[in-house]
């Protein structure tokens, strides 16, 4: 029924467009004729189509030398140091306020410094996070998993099961590697500060997780072929 219904929204999109396009418009990419199909751009025609391989040689390397070519501009600037410094002041300041959720009764937060460049995700009680030092416990180090499995992990944001009246451990944590839109969802046991042994475990993909109950989850995600981008 998920599924479904991701397959019924892309229908009511793709006729919303149609109805509302112009077909004389050009920025449309559509031929003049009204029932004319819209143009496809095949591989041998499109000159640029590596750039699709985001992780590829070619494509990194012409990244590389377009980010060059900008700091080149930024740094030449007289502004640049002093902007440079107050933004990176501002960015790692101990001062900063540290945004929270409230689970059962414990304030979480996560924050990144110079020191933990990656992240942590952490925890203290409400009283403590009402003092001007709160006494953080790490829940998730970022930094810490990176290193010990060996991947370019970005935290991407965490969703836990909430049941009415129950308390519950259990969170579903998304990781990108690399900072890319795909991430992989892990699920976490908050009692244990520890991913849940054969646990919930996706898939790297475009994707969207939802609570069911303490197990199952409706997923959204990229199911191959022509369906998604």
């Amino acid at each position: 029924m998920y599924r479904l219904l991701f397959v019924l929204f892309a229908v009511a999109v793709v006729a919303a467009c149609s109805k509302h396009a112009d077909p004389t418009d050009a920025s449309n990419n559509q031929t003049t004729g009204a029932n004319e199909p819209m143009t496809q751009t095949s591989e041998s025609n499109d000159p640029y189509l590596w750039l699709e391989e985001v992780e590829g040689d070619k494509a990194l390397a012409w990244v590389r030398e377009q980010n060059e070519r900008s700091l080149g501009e930024l740094t030449d600037s007289a502004l640049y140091q002093d902007n440079l410094a107050k933004a990176t002041e501002v960015l790692t300041s101990d001062e900063r306020i540290p945004y929270s959720s409230i689970r059962d009764g414990l304030v979480y937060n996560f924050w990144q410094d110079t020191t933990h460049v990656r992240g942590v995700w952490r925890r203290t009680t409400l009283a403590s996070y009402q003092t001007d030092t709160p006494d953080w416990e790490t829940v998730l180090d970022i930094d810490a998993l990176s290193k010990t499995e060996d991947k370019n992990w970005v935290y991407k944001g965490v969703d836990c099961l909430r049941v009415s009246g129950r308390d519950h451990s259990l969170c579903l944590i998304s990781l990108s590697d690399g900072g890319k839109d795909a991430v992989v969802v892990r699920e976490f046991d908050l009692a244990s500060k520890k991913f849940v042994a054969d646990g919930f475990v996706t898939p790297e993909a475009k994707q969207g997780t939802a609570w069911i109950d303490a197990d199952t989850l409706a997923i959204g995600t990229d199911w191959g072929g022509d369906g998604s981008t």
